[in-house]
């Protein structure tokens, strides 16, 4: 150890060395007893041997090959702490997969279940609605014929014909709210008559 050295004198070849309590190391030459010789301070001795404590002998090693085996003994904490941190992972993914495929099944059964249970609505047969026919060569003359309306005649030599008057059918398609004006029935007088050499006769005149 090239540090290593009497604080006092500076030797390094001398057969003993002490350390102080106050932390100067010493030969066995400059050693005062009760009295640290570098500071005067009143102290205590400890040989510096092989007997030492481990914590005592750690200030006298060489510090690269104490962190060299400490950072052995870290890594040898940190794998085994790992391995430890793997194993409780691995467990809960088992369980994690585990608990999935039981919430499937359970899931699963609920559906099929729920299914089963639904009440199943029967429907008829839609049959097509068909539709009335109206028979108009049947229904339009008596609609014709309930809605006429008065008769005017007209009577020629030998020949009559009857007129009839289609007011009723308007009214029918007017609507109830307005009343519409109806031709009054007039009287068959309008007869014209024909003799022989004489004029026609008009009952206005």
């Amino acid at each position: 150890m090239d540090w290593f050295h009497c604080n006092q004198c500076f030797t390094k070849t001398a057969s003993k060395f002490a350390v102080s309590n106050c932390g100067h190391i010493c030969c066995e030459a400059c050693i005062k007893s009760k009295q640290c010789s570098i500071c005067g301070a009143s102290c205590s001795y400890l040989a510096i041997t092989d007997e030492m404590k481990p914590q005592e002998k750690v200030f006298f090693k060489d510090p690269v090959k104490l962190i060299q085996s400490r950072l052995e003994h870290v890594s040898q904490i940190a794998i085994f702490q790992q391995t430890q941190m793997e194993g409780v992972t691995a467990h809960f993914k088992r369980k994690s997969a585990e608990l999935e495929r039981r919430l499937k099944e359970v899931t699963e059964q609920g559906y099929s279940t729920q299914r089963m249970s639904l009440p199943v609505a029967v429907t008829s047969p839609v049959t097509p609605r068909q539709r009335p026919v109206s028979h108009i060569g049947s229904a339009e003359p008596h609609r014709w014929a309930r809605d006429r309306g008065p008769t005017f005649n007209l009577h020629t030599p030998g020949s009559a014909m009857s007129i009839s008057s289609h007011s009723s059918l308007h009214e029918y398609r007017t609507p109830t709210s307005f009343s519409t004006p109806t031709r009054t029935q007039t009287p068959n007088v309008f007869q014209f008559q024909y003799m022989g050499g004489l004029p026609v006769q008009s009952p206005r005149h």
